[in-house]
């Protein structure tokens, strides 16, 4: 993965500490490899100990293999030199909004695209074939999401649960068997009910998968598969706009998944949907 995304990603999860080490990676990233431990230490002004606690917090081994990474992404990044983009401000006129909100969306996805672990991907997706019933969490901007995903399994004959209420999500959370899978869909990480929801279907035994922007968090934290999606909307914030384009995305990604494993099935459901329908559409 994109190191230089992760160190976005996880800016605002980092400490001090952590946040000078990462601008000081972004500042040297050509130089790194030729440094030791104790020369880069010495350059980020800490100690060798907390250089390998970052490495770790990045998903690495140690301080080599975080190198080895590293000089991979100083050759074939595309993200550290396309990271700008603008927000939209009061003085933008329509010709604006459109390029940025557009630019902004390709980049969520794009960020989605580089953060997704193809490993977790895949055993969500045997996961979701194998479940008895697939129940889905999330509210407001990413419980319209998780409606969407519903509708989606629904039409190919996946038993989905999905209330926009949250204390009907909560209610039905005390339905999970094992054999089961909940989905809790949660940008921050941090809502409240999503949380509750995933530990009580941990509890009954079902697995549990979170789809939540970059790093440690709550709801993550407690699932059992972590699927990761871009968060490019640090200071832009109207309506979740780039993080509901990265969702939808990703649930896209899964029912195709999904649907690739069952084809023959899916594909018979999907010719019944359309003849059912085919009389209800003007002519």
């Amino acid at each position: 993965m994109d190191i230089f995304l992760k160190l976005h990603e996880m800016e605002e999860q980092l400490t001090k500490s952590e946040q000078k080490i990462s601008q000081c990676i972004l500042d040297n990233s050509e130089e790194i490899y030729n440094y030791s431990i104790k020369e880069f230490a010495k350059e980020c002004n800490t100690s060798p100990a907390s250089i390998v606690r970052f490495c770790h917090k990045l998903g690495y081994d140690g301080f080599q293999e975080f190198k080895i990474n590293l000089i991979k992404n100083v050759t074939n990044s595309q993200y550290k030199e396309n990271n700008i983009y603008e927000d939209v401000s009061v003085e933008d006129d329509i010709e604006d909004i459109i390029n940025k909100i557009t630019m902004i969306n390709i980049k969520s996805i794009e960020n989605t695209k580089t953060l997704l672990d193809r490993k977790q991907l895949e055993k969500a997706i045997n996961s979701l074939d194998e479940a008895k019933n697939i129940y889905l969490f999330g509210v407001g901007a990413s419980g319209l999401v998780a409606m969407d995903f519903q509708h989606k399994l629904m039409r190919i004959n996946k038993k989905a649960f999905m209330y926009l209420d949250s204390h009907s999500q909560l209610a039905s959370a005390v339905n999970i068997e094992k054999g089961d899978v909940a989905v809790g869909i949660s940008h921050s990480g941090k809502t409240l009910e999503v949380l509750k929801a995933i530990m009580a279907a941990k509890e009954k035994g079902a697995r549990t998968i979170s789809i939540t922007k970059y790093g440690n968090n709550p709801v993550s934290s407690a699932a059992d598969m972590k699927l990761w999606v871009g968060d490019i909307e640090k200071n832009l914030r109207i309506g979740a706009i780039a993080s509901r384009i990265a969702q939808l995305t990703l649930i896209d990604i899964l029912l195709i998944g999904l649907s690739k494993k069952n084809f023959e099935v899916v594909s018979k459901i999907r010719m019944d949907s359309s003849l059912i329908v085919k009389d209800l559409k003007v002519k």
